[in-house]
């Protein structure tokens, strides 16, 4: 559907509610709209509008899911070694053990010495970790890197058979020296070359950490000298790496800038625009789409700020912006940081506040498609509801509902949304065992969680995935809740 039909669509079902004025409850705080705002400004509308609608379709796709969902978990239920695996993975993140357990992963990702030291259970350790990593190594001869290529390629055409694209992500925190960020470059240079030499008329898709990518990433948020070479050493890299697929226009080559910790967004987000500026020759294929894309938080109060910016800019240079919406991973780390350097927490006190915000986040980028390119990268089900019955109330095809979920996490979540017509993408963190054991250890902590929503999801308990429509909570989520609020609004009558 082209945009002009798109608001054409949108339009008719503004119009068709515009007469007459309610007070109704604002689907995104515990505040009211007042009757001087028209449904078609209205965040939740009256009875008949297309947030209504989609609140509607998202309780009837939900209830789909949840059946079919239940239909998965019987009919493929745990092996011996699955339940055993997961028996050690809550022993292991038992609160009394796990800040032990999180410490040992920890040294052995960072250090050679210790997997030598305690190579007995290394064994043990890549076992436990096999469901949620695919190792391959990342060094070596040429001739040992194409055949690790190889082995990635083979498992992107076997998920590709189940209904599933991909997008790889060298698994890993930041670089601990200069010689891990070139380990680190030189492997996807090494699959995209190996792509490209291929003749695989797929796609590949890649996810980029910046502090990866160059050391001592932190050096780029100072001021003087130094900060401007770090910060050209990022360009530098990121020109490296598109250059490949700049050279090949004719292979679907893609980068997504990662969002790492709060520290860093704002200079993600300035490098992303600056390539594509900067270096349009690189950044940019023949058809106008752009190669490279960034990710936004929907736990930060600056998201919808940010998400404007974007629409902003790329409206202004007539781009589409590869957004991958996400809730965010360093909740507890942001909190701990804000309230030791004293500066207001940049995350929603409340998750609830989160959920809301990602949903209204949802829904002003498919509002703005002629200016986002979105994906939904969510394991709650209700949350992928939600973005599949927004398309629907818009009026917009089913493969704008890009849903985009971790590999070896929920994988029957994943055949129920393939299965339902509707895209699907799994982030595969394809790297060496090392640098995956601290993420290993953040997968092991949310399944091992009682409150973790996938993990009950998985159990065949969907008391947090009710259809219930989340709302902002909390006095000072509610106040930050306005910029959300006043975007969707101006999108809504942007769009109309």
């Amino acid at each position: 559907m082209t945009r002009r039909e798109f608001i054409k669509v949108l339009s008719a079902q503004l119009c068709a509610v515009a007469g007459g004025c309610c007070w109704t409850t604002s689907v995104l705080a515990e505040t009211t709209v007042p009757p001087s705002i028209t449904s078609a400004a209205a965040l939740n509308g009256k009875s008949g509008s297309v947030f209504d609608q989609a609140e509607e379709q998202t309780r009837h796709i939900l209830a789909q899911m949840q059946v079919s969902l239940q239909k998965q978990l019987a009919d493929n239920p745990q092996s011996f070694s699955e339940s055993l695996r997961m028996h050690l993975i809550n022993v292991a993140m038992w609160p009394p053990v796990a800040p032990l357990a999180q410490d040992i992963l920890t040294s052995l990702g960072d250090s050679a010495e210790a997997r030598e030291r305690f190579a007995f259970i290394m064994p043990m350790v890549k076992w436990m970790s096999e469901p949620f990593l695919f190792p391959v190594e990342t060094g070596g001869t040429p001739e040992e890197k194409a055949r690790e290529a190889d082995k990635i390629f083979n498992l992107m055409a076997k998920l590709r058979k189940q209904g599933f694209a991909t997008s790889l992500d060298n698994v890993g925190d930041a670089s601990l020296s200069p010689k891990d960020a070139l380990v680190y470059e030189d492997y996807y240079v090494t699959l995209i070359r190996a792509f490209i030499k291929s003749g695989n008329n797929d796609e590949l898709y890649l996810s980029i950490k910046l502090s990866a990518l160059v050391h001592d990433l932190d050096k780029a948020l100072e001021d003087g000298p130094a900060a401007k070479a770090k910060r050209q050493e990022i360009m530098d890299a990121l020109g490296r790496l598109l250059a490949p697929a700049a050279q090949a226009p004719d292979k679907a080559i893609f980068l997504r800038l990662d969002m790492e910790e709060y520290c860093y967004k704002n200079l993600t987000l300035q490098l992303f625009r600056e390539i594509v500026e900067n270096a349009p020759s690189l950044a940019i294929g023949p058809k106008g789409n752009l190669r490279i894309g960034v990710v936004i938080q929907a736990y930060l109060r600056s998201s919808a700020e940010d998400i404007r910016g974007l629409v902003n800019w790329a409206r202004s240079r007539n781009l589409r912006v590869p957004i991958r919406l996400v809730k965010g991973a360093y909740l507890d780390y942001e909190r701990k940081t804000a309230a030791e350097k004293r500066y207001p927490s940049p995350v929603w006190d409340n998750k609830p506040s989160t959920d809301a915000n990602y949903e209204a986040l949802s829904a002003c980028m498919l509002l703005n498609l002629d200016t986002v390119l979105p994906a939904f990268a969510t394991h709650n089900i209700r949350t992928q509801a939600h973005a599949i019955a927004l398309t629907k109330a818009y009026g917009l095809p089913d493969e704008v509902s890009r849903i985009q979920m971790l590999y070896g996490m929920g994988d029957p979540i994943k055949h129920v949304v393939a299965a339902m017509g509707y895209p699907l993408r799994e982030y595969i963190p394809a790297g060496s065992l090392a640098r995956g054991l601290k993420y290993s250890g953040r997968r092991f902590e949310e399944l091992a969680s009682s409150d973790n929503a996938l993990a009950r999801t998985m159990r065949g308990d969907f008391r947090e995935a009710d259809g219930s429509t989340p709302i902002f909570i909390g006095e000072s989520d509610i106040k930050d809740s306005h910029e959300v609020e006043a975007f969707l609004k101006d999108s809504l009558i942007s769009a109309s």
